[in-house]
């Protein structure tokens, strides 16, 4: 190895580097041309970590490697699994373990994002161990698995002690682990030539003697200051130099490698042009291919080559690279060797392919065969190099063979991101393919790569050219219901879910069926049919329906409203709860769906906690994967603003907007209503009618008669009422309750009940409002509403207030209050207050919580501590420990003083 001269300023700022281990990632990028030291430099970055007692994690990849699956993590995890991989989830822990091959294959195919995530949170724990520096030398060379997955965990490792060393040629653009970080966190090292001093001095301490001033200027000038060059150079010169000759060595540096190597023994030259084609090679591989271990000592004592735990590496990428290039027409051979003695199927149908230069059906098989191979371990990239290998080596004249094999080189090619040469691929094979079948499946793979409008215009050209194949129509439907229920409506987008239906019943296929039926059911639950109720033994086949592997969550809110009622509640939470356990060891993201379905039960039934830590746990999830979309953020928008987080409701509210647009080209209502009730319950009545109204425009355009979705309609029918527009508020209320009447949506009759009175209120009606708010908080009792609840209580004691009912009027409200203070509904907490005090009068439990005027009210009644713990859930501890408190508070001594001070 190239000694360290004349680089102190490198060091400096290289040690530097290593010193800052900051929270969050960060990057140093060594770059420089072949040659000049990049590898010496970060060689020395690695000891020097490792001396500062930083984890250090290697990769040095070679380039006959960049083809192999997951070559870089297995570099970078050697050694280190054993204690991460069982704290891992078990789809994470399965991923790693086959994308590695450190377990037998189990024969499912590796989920890419599971194998992604699980990089992130190995990564994660082992920085919360110690710093890590990840350090990967050439990584021009690193194969695309590894890339991909090594960035994929860098984006989402936000505070952890974890730098990145990285060295490579100057290339334009940056590689995937920069782009992950972020220009600010990435910082670049160019790592220019050596002046004639220090090429001095590292001539005289590896070649062992001196140069002449002359000859030195002169190696100087023709190396450009690069140290292998020079070191290349003088190894050619003779001790004595004429200095009015022109230097006697080849011109260019590849020729003096190549001149240098023709000097080692013929069976050396042999042994080393094998490993050119390798990469890193085991001995035990070069005896397997006949070559003996002493074939290759002159080129290690030549330091062509080094020795280390039993592999060969070669000292510098370009003497590899030399020595390939020299191969010419044997080239081929060498893979044919190669591939007759390795084990790894891909490894040797890789080999295979570079050994044929002409069509060869058997070889071409092997390849496709391979392709579904490396698919199934995760190594998108290398799938879709292989299946293009089988297809330039699938006869010429076996159109349908190389039709599909087309085909499924660019859904690859898609799969592993590169939707360019997808995208290319799929657009030559229109061109070959007039019609039929074929061409419909091209056009449905061309319209998962365009966005929605160019997608629906290819889609139904793709249902034209299906015309003689149903099962194909029927799929296609499905898509295009998805597709256009923005474009033209939910009603519209109804009618390809029919057909579809109806197709798949005429083949009697009961695959199509499920999938038709699941679109159908959801999309007729989102426009009010009353018949659309299934939803359970539907969603299972929603998400194929519409195309694989896009996470839709509207399935899952069809389920959480329709059974939102107290009746049906447990119903909904056991449903999601099984999901949930079903498919937490097996697929991670649907499991997520399931939490996130328990954040909106959990939010009707009132406990608003734990429905914010299920909608945060779903979107963590969905974030991690990197499928997240605009429904992940509404749950914890909506939920924060009844909270009273208005800020936090805000920006959950705006980013979902922002992702809906990017990925819809719409604003959805629900995520326009937060930012409604954000204005309306922070005093900007103004702001809040615009907000809700484009809500309630916007749904009405999508055709949304469901009125479960529409929940913010209450609350419009209210600012509408405050603002004196009855009229409109009355419009509003007749649409919102009929579509609940006809749908037999209990708990938004409630609220239809409830703003009735408030509608009655408005008018002057006080003995109508009054009982109408009485059946609400009834309604809303009856179906499990505790926000609705208080919101009807609040309402009949502002109403019973006006009447001068004063003591009916304290009680709803403290009766509200308490709701609200059970909730946690810090806005209605404190416009519950604002009533109290309105009223006047000493109130008779002030300054009791919530939970204190629960107890105090119970053991008034003449009940133990005991059976008030029973009753409300509690210890009696706590029982005992509450009315200590409110003694003090309320001035009382005994049980009975306490109940004559609330009588």
């Amino acid at each position: 190895m190239i000694g360290l001269v004349a680089r102190e300023k490198e060091l400096t700022f290289l040690h530097a580097f290593i010193g800052d281990v900051q929270d969050g990632p960060a990057a140093l990028v060594l770059e420089g041309v072949a040659g000049i030291g990049k590898s010496t430099l970060w060689l020395a970055g690695v000891e020097y970590a490792r001396a500062q007692g930083l984890r250090v994690l290697v990769s040095r990849p070679a380039e006959a490697e960049r083809g192999l699956a997951h070559v870089g993590l297995a570099d970078l995890f050697e050694g280190l699994l054993c204690d991460v991989l069982p704290v891992l989830s078990g789809p994470r822990r399965r991923a790693l373990e086959a994308a590695l091959l450190l377990e037998e294959a189990s024969g499912d195919p590796v989920d890419q994002r599971a194998l992604a995530v699980a990089v992130r949170d190995v990564l994660h724990l082992l920085s919360e161990r110690e710093p890590i520096l990840i350090a990967v030398d050439d990584v021009q060379w690193l194969d695309p698995s590894s890339s991909s997955a090594l960035a994929f965990a860098l984006r989402r490792l936000n505070a952890n002690r974890v730098l990145l060393l990285l060295a490579r040629r100057h290339v334009d653009g940056a590689f995937p682990s920069e782009h992950a970080l972020g220009a600010s966190r990435v910082q670049r090292l160019p790592i220019g030539p050596l002046s004639v001093g220090a090429l001095h001095r590292l001539m005289r301490d590896r070649i062992g003697r001196p140069f002449g001033r002359q000859t030195l200027l002169r190696i100087h000038e023709r190396s450009g200051g690069n140290p292998f060059y020079a070191l290349e150079l003088a190894r050619a010169l003779d001790a004595d130099v004429d200095p009015l000759q022109p230097l006697p060595v080849p011109e260019t540096l590849e020729e003096l490698v190549r001149a240098r190597i023709s000097g080692l023994p013929v069976t050396t030259r042999q042994a080393l042009a094998f490993a050119s084609a390798l990469g890193t090679i085991s001995e035990s591989l070069l005896e397997r291919a006949g070559i003996a271990a002493k074939a290759l000592e002159p080129a290690i004592a030549a330091h062509v080559v080094e020795r280390q735990n039993g592999t060969i590496r070669f000292t510098h990428p370009l003497l590899s690279s030399v020595l390939y290039q020299e191969l010419g027409n044997d080239r081929r051979s060498v893979h044919g060797r190669i591939a007759g003695i390795v084990d790894d199927p891909l490894v040797r149908a890789r080999h295979l392919a570079l050994s044929k230069d002409m069509p060869d059906a058997d070889v071409a098989g092997v390849l496709d065969a391979a392709a579904s191979l490396a698919a199934d371990r995760g190594g998108s990239a290398e799938a879709a190099e292989l299946a293009e290998q089988a297809l330039r080596l699938t006869p010429p004249d076996d159109h349908d063979e190389r039709r599909r094999r087309a085909l499924g080189a660019a859904r690859a090619h898609q799969a592993a991101g590169e939707w360019t040469r997808a995208r290319t691929i799929a657009t030559d094979l229109l061109v070959q393919t007039k019609m039929g079948s074929l061409r419909a499946e091209v056009l449905v793979l061309l319209a998962e790569l365009e966005t929605t409008d160019h997608a629906v215009a290819l889609l139904e050209e793709a249902l034209r050219e299906a015309a003689p194949h149903p099962a194909l129509q029927s799929a296609i439907h499905c898509r295009l219901a998805w597709a256009t229920r923005f474009r033209t409506g939910y009603v519209r987008a109804l009618e390809h879910a029919r057909a579809a239906l109806e197709l798949a019943e005429d083949l009697d296929d009961g695959m199509l069926r499920g999938r038709a039926r699941a679109v159908q059911a959801v999309l007729g639950w989102i426009v009010g049919d009353a018949e659309a109720t299934d939803f359970p033994m539907r969603a299972h086949d929603f998400a194929t329906a519409i195309g694989g592997e896009q996470l839709v969550q509207e399935a899952t809110l069809a389920v959480a409203n329709t059974l939102a009622p107290s009746s049906t509640r447990d119903e909904a939470r056991t449903w999601f709860e099984l999901e949930h356990r079903e498919w937490q060891e097996r697929d991670e993201p649907r499991s997520a769906r399931a939490i996130w379905g328990l954040s909106w039960v959990e939010f009707w039934a009132g406990r608003w906690e734990l429905a914010a830590d299920y909608a945060a746990r779903a979107r963590d999830t969905s974030s991690q994967y990197g499928l997240e979309v605009s429904q992940d953020l509404l749950p914890m928008a909506v939920i924060a603003v009844h909270r009273g987080r208005l800020e936090v409701a805000r920006e959950h509210a705006q980013g979902g907007l922002e992702l809906a647009q990017e990925q819809f080209g719409l604003h959805p209502p629900q995520l326009l209503a937060v930012l409604g009730l954000a204005a309306l319950w922070s005093g900007d009545a103004s702001g809040a009618a615009g907000w809700l109204r484009k809500a309630d425009e916007q749904a009405a355009a999508l055709e949304w008669g469901e009125p479960s979705v529409r929940w913010w309609s209450a609350d419009y029918i209210e600012l509408l009422l405050e603002s004196g527009r009855i009229g409109d508020a009355v419009r509003v209320l007749d649409v919102w309750e009929t579509d609940a009447a006809r749908v037999g949506r209990e708990w938004v009759l409630a609220h239809a009940t409830r703003c009735r009175g408030l509608v009655a209120a408005a008018k002057g009606n006080v003995d109508q409002a009054a009982s109408l708010l009485e059946q609400a908080v009834r309604q809303h009792g009856e179906v499990g509403d505790p926000f609705g609840r208080a919101r009807a209580l609040l309402a009949l004691g502002i109403v019973s207030r006006r009447a001068r009912l004063k003591r009916a009027a304290r009680d709803a409200i403290h009766e509200a209050l308490g709701g609200f203070e059970q909730l946690g509904a810090a806005t209605w907490v404190e416009k519950a207050r604002d009533e109290l005090g309105s009223i006047g009068g000493r109130t008779r439990e002030l300054g009791l919580t919530a939970a204190e005027r629960r107890v105090a009210t119970l053991v008034a009644e003449g009940q133990t501590n005991r059976e008030v713990a029973a009753a409300l859930f509690l210890g009696e501890r706590t029982v005992a420990s509450h009315l200590t408190h409110i003694y003090a508070k309320l001035g009382v001594r005994s049980r009975t003083e306490l109940a004559r001070r609330l009588d």
